[in-house]
């Protein structure tokens, strides 16, 4: 293998750590298996990473800027579809990996202050993300609504997140069409007052 430079081994392993989180989880992140994967030693992973926790921290939240810039090029006819998008509603195959990771990564956060961090910095990125739409769609006069595009940003956070967790359980009668037609319903409370 050529000689890289400390930046260039760092990344290189980090961006196998990246292809095996979204490929098989967090659990399949192990060090031996990330070295493997980047074609280096244990030692150079321990080397550039404080710690496995770190590297699948690290690994996170680049994940979820890449599942960000995915969002982003998908094409939406108004504010309405492209907060639809971003909430979750709809399903792209492309995004499913992101969206399991992101799940995994919330149960992982009472057992891991690192993927608690890297979740939080998140989920702070996602609140940003949803209050901008928001906003834009006010400036053009897609949403008419009275508050702080912040608190709507947070509930609709808040009910999606809630409503996901349901629709986890498999209840009955709580289906993807479900999951689409209770948020919109939330979006359009929200955001279509006069």
């Amino acid at each position: 293998m050529a000689y890289l430079h400390r930046e260039q081994r760092r990344e290189m392993i980090l961006q196998a750590a990246m292809q095996v989180a979204l490929n098989e989880g967090f659990s399949a992140m192990t060090v031996r298996r990330i070295a493997t994967e980047a074609q280096t030693s244990t030692g150079q992973v321990h080397h550039h990473f404080a710690s496995s926790s770190h590297l699948k921290a690290e690994a996170f939240i680049r994940l979820m800027q890449q599942l960000d810039e995915i969002e982003n090029q998908v094409s939406t006819a108004n504010p309405l579809q492209r907060l639809s998008l971003l909430l979750g509603c709809e399903n792209i195959e492309q995004i499913q990996p992101y969206l399991r990771l992101w799940n995994e990564a919330e149960v992982l956060i009472e057992q891991d202050e690192e993927i608690k961090r890297a979740y939080n910095i998140a989920m702070q990125d996602w609140h940003r993300s949803i209050m901008r739409m928001i906003d834009a769609g006010r400036v053009q006069g897609d949403f008419q609504f009275d508050g702080k595009s912040e608190d709507i940003a947070w509930r609709l956070i808040a009910f999606v997140c809630g409503l996901e967790g349901i629709y986890k359980l498999g209840l009955q009668g709580l289906n993807e069409s479900d999951f689409k037609r209770h948020t919109e319903a939330m979006i359009q409370a929200e955001l279509f007052k006069n």
